[in-house]
């Protein structure tokens, strides 16, 4: 018997294949599941730019949700990425956690280590890894830098 998801982490950092993951997350929840964008920020510092930023960039993401008319919410943790976001995710009894990957070579992975990896490795709910093809993220980077010139 299939359970129902109730509450899907969607972690984000703000880059191309994060916007990618929004757009599907947006089309896969259902109405009954509660959608989370989780940010992680690797060191704890409270700013008025830090928080216009975060601001900034989560009202892209409201955009996308919108399109789909999906709801989410907007959560910001401090800390290395995959711990936080298994830690948060493990807090809020998620059913599932959507994670992006930005196609690093192995030699990267080796040296410094994957988020997506470890979090696949570690979670205690299904994880999926989203890898969008290049021509897809060429395209939302130009539209990203298109809609951050259009503002002032």
């Amino acid at each position: 018997m299939k359970k129902p998801l109730k509450k899907i982490i969607c972690a984000v950092d703000f880059s191309a294949p994060s916007d990618a993951l929004v757009e599907f997350a947006a089309t896969i929840h259902g109405r009954a599941a509660e959608l989370t964008l989780l940010h992680i920020e690797p060191i704890e510092a409270e700013s008025e730019e830090l928080l216009k930023k975060l601001l900034h960039e989560f009202s892209r993401y409201s955009s996308i949700l919108s399109e789909h008319h999906a709801h989410a919410l907007f959560t910001v943790r401090h800390g290395e990425p995959a711990a936080a976001i298994l830690g948060y995710a493990q807090e809020k009894g998620a059913d599932m956690i959507l994670i992006a990957s930005h196609g690093n070579t192995s030699i990267t992975r080796l040296l410094v280590g994957s988020t997506a990896e470890t979090v696949m490795r570690k979670a205690h709910c299904p994880v999926i890894v989203l890898k969008t093809p290049e021509k897809c993220l060429e395209k939302t980077e130009g539209e990203s830098k298109e809609n951050t010139h259009a503002r002032p």
